[in-house]
């Protein structure tokens, strides 16, 4: 009896692990409003793996490795798409944990008469054009934005990015990308 339980212990634990290594992956570093403002920052210390910021300044005018690859306009609220190609080091660091990203897009939402940050909602991700996935990844309130992880394949992709933002309406966005 003793070794069945040992036995379903280890597999549940096995079977949770992976989930709560890339729920640490994307955690705040900080739990007040100031560091939610700030932005995602992935400062974790996993053996010294993780001693590169992944996600560094998720601010829509940050100083950071993004580039902005366009915007869509849907119901009043604009959509600002940027995308970060992950270094060498990176995608290393991230396949150790069985992910396959080779690029993080993050879409900044501004309402179009104020220019006000919508910050509040959901969104999810749609790739399309690259390899044979195009399913739907939800994307994560990363400081005044949402992000993802996406493995990029091809040359032309659309990014189609699903909303139900804070003001309850539904949009779909769409924004293309010449990944070179």
């Amino acid at each position: 009896m003793k070794r069945l339980i040992i036995a379903v212990m280890a597999v549940v634990f096995a079977i949770g692990m992976p989930s709560f290594v890339i729920a640490m992956s994307h955690a705040e570093n900080g739990s007040d409003d100031k560091a939610m403002q700030k932005g995602h920052d992935m400062g974790m210390d996993h053996g010294k793996e993780m001693s590169h910021d992944m996600h560094k300044d998720h601010a829509m005018g940050g100083d950071d490795d993004f580039v902005e690859v366009g915007k869509d306009t849907q119901d009043g609220v604009v959509a600002t798409v940027k995308v970060k190609t992950y270094d060498e080091e990176t995608m290393a660091t991230m396949s150790k944990m069985g992910m396959e990203a080779t690029h993080h897009v993050m879409v900044f939402f501004t309402d179009e008469k104020s220019g006000e940050a919508v910050e509040g909602g959901k969104a999810a991700l749609k790739v399309k054009g690259s390899g044979d996935s195009d399913k739907p990844v939800m994307m994560m309130l990363m400081g005044n934005g949402f992000g993802a992880d996406v493995k990029l394949e091809g040359m032309m992709i659309t990014f189609e990015i699903g909303t139900k933002l804070e003001d309850g309406k539904k949009r779909q966005f769409e924004v293309g990308f010449h990944n070179m």
